[in-house]
């Protein structure tokens, strides 16, 4: 029997909160810095500058996490979404059995019109001219369905819709 296997990776695009969220933690880390240099003076402990040094650290130990990739594996009817901080750290997000959605298909397909209601949970790149698909499934640890966006490639989607043709859907 020959095994189905197929991966795609989409990297998550640079929203304004996380931009916005960088210029904050970057005056925060620069006032705490600044305040530790001044009390240290002012109370002659220069032991409080290491606090400043141990926030600038924890920014520099931090700030890859802000770059954030998804991958997604199919194989045999699974399909796994991984989150990949900083181009190491990998998270298994969550584990899925096709045969158990109710839909497979494009975002903007008419298929999915019944499951727009559902909470979202988007492992896209929020770029505008991905080819995002919604899978609406009942999520495996909770009773709550959702509609789940990725950004499978061809093969991938080729692969699901042999395994489940009355589920996945091309347009």
């Amino acid at each position: 029997m020959e095994q189905s296997y197929a991966e795609a990776n989409a990297k998550k695009k640079t929203t304004g909160s996380v931009i916005a969220l960088k210029i904050i933690l970057i005056i925060l880390v620069i006032l705490v810095f600044l305040a530790s240099i001044l009390i240290s003076i002012s109370t002659k402990i220069n032991l409080l500058v290491l606090i400043g040094v141990a926030a600038i650290f924890g920014l520099i130990w931090y700030w890859p996490r802000f770059r954030v990739e998804w991958e997604y594996v199919f194989c045999d009817g699974q399909l796994d979404f991984d989150m990949i901080q900083g181009g190491e750290r990998r998270k298994n997000i969550l584990r899925i059995e096709i045969e158990d959605a109710d839909a497979i298909a494009p975002i903007q397909s008419t298929k999915l019109d019944g499951y727009r209601h559902l909470e979202v949970r988007d492992y896209s790149s929020m770029n505008e001219k991905a080819n995002v698909y919604g899978i609406a499934t009942r999520l495996p640890e909770k009773e709550e369905k959702v509609m789940i966006l990725f950004e499978p490639t061809s093969r991938m989607v080729e692969l699901m819709q042999k395994k489940c043709p009355e589920i996945v859907s091309l347009s």
